[in-house]
């Protein structure tokens, strides 16, 4: 759409090198990567009963809500396009991370928007184009719950974080706005983008054999969004001395474990470089069954018992 408008407005103007030269440093475009399509109706809360019944009655249209505030405001974003990279004094970066916790948000990092990364399509947020630097945010979803997986109560805490996380991106890309700096809000349903991968540049983790973020605060037991901003230079991205390749290696229960086998043994490395370690297919029917499954994330020894695991592996 915003492509069709550019070359309309070239046709008209004949602004054709200034034109190209702003998309070029302003936006940035996928290069091909594909995405998993996720229908929003396929998920069902009659199969939550009693007092989680009540509380699906408040995720769900939260949800539903939080992701349509989320492609009304990239909407409107995209109709006013900047025309110039914004400067941003670390103090600014400061009371973006203080606003952060303010609002619940466990885990906050930055780094540059990696076009690889960037979905083709974004089937849940409708996201084309996004700034060059992105805030990459996390969440953590209650452990209790998980360790219910895939049974109802798990589903609903996966759908309750994708809500709550989902809100406080809006949030934050609210209050980024209010200091006058641009912002694209992506929601942590879907998304834009390779969220895990954007994490790992943000320096919250490593990526793990279930192709799920693994991070020493919370193992694989967060969800993730990310913020995409119109301003530079980022904070340095703190990167902690964290491995876990080798323990995985090992480990591979969460491959054991799957219920519809859906992790490969070996990730498959795609033509452009990209790790794919899920079979899509088994693990969204799955998914949609359960409203959410979270077995790979409960069986996980990064979940049960943390970053401890990879010194018990040594005994």
């Amino acid at each position: 759409m915003i492509l069709s408008i550019i070359k309309i407005f070239i046709k008209l103007t004949g602004l054709k090198q200034i034109i190209i030269f702003c998309v070029i440093k302003l936006l940035k475009k996928s290069k091909g990567l594909n995405s998993r399509l996720i229908e929003l109706n396929k998920f069902d809360i009659r199969e939550f009963k009693g007092s989680l019944s009540d509380k699906a009655k408040i995720v769900v249209p939260k949800l539903f809500k939080t992701v349509q505030r989320a492609k009304t405001d990239y909407k409107r974003e995209m109709k006013n396009l900047p025309d110039n990279v914004q400067s941003a004094p670390k103090e600014f970066w400061e009371e973006v991370i203080e606003q952060a916790r303010i609002l619940g948000i466990d885990l906050i990092g930055f780094a540059p928007v990696d076009e690889k990364f960037i979905f083709k399509n974004d089937y849940v947020g409708g996201i084309e184009f996004l700034y060059e630097n992105g805030i990459v945010l996390g969440m953590e979803m209650d452990y209790k719950a998980i360790d219910k997986a895939p049974e109802p109560p798990a589903g609903l805490e996966s759908l309750n974080i994708y809500a709550e996380l989902g809100e406080a991106t809006n949030k934050l890309a609210d209050f980024i706005r209010s200091k006058g700096y641009r912002a694209i809000a992506c929601h942590p349903l879907g998304g834009p983008i390779l969220y895990p991968a954007m994490a790992v540049k943000a320096g919250f983790g490593k990526i793990g054999t279930q192709g799920l973020l693994i991070t020493k605060k919370f193992g694989p037991r967060q969800r993730l969004s990310m913020i995409s901003v119109n301003a530079t230079p980022l904070p340095e991205a703190s990167q902690e001395n964290f491995e876990i390749d080798e323990y995985c290696k090992k480990c591979k229960r969460c491959v054991q474990m799957c219920p519809v086998n859906a992790i490969y043994y070996e990730p498959i490395i795609k033509e452009n470089g990209i790790k794919t370690r899920i079979d899509g297919e088994k693990c969204i029917e799955y998914f949609y069954e359960t409203t959410g499954c979270l077995v790979c994330i409960k069986e996980r020894p990064f979940h049960k018992i943390g970053y401890k695991a990879m010194y018990y592996s040594r005994l």
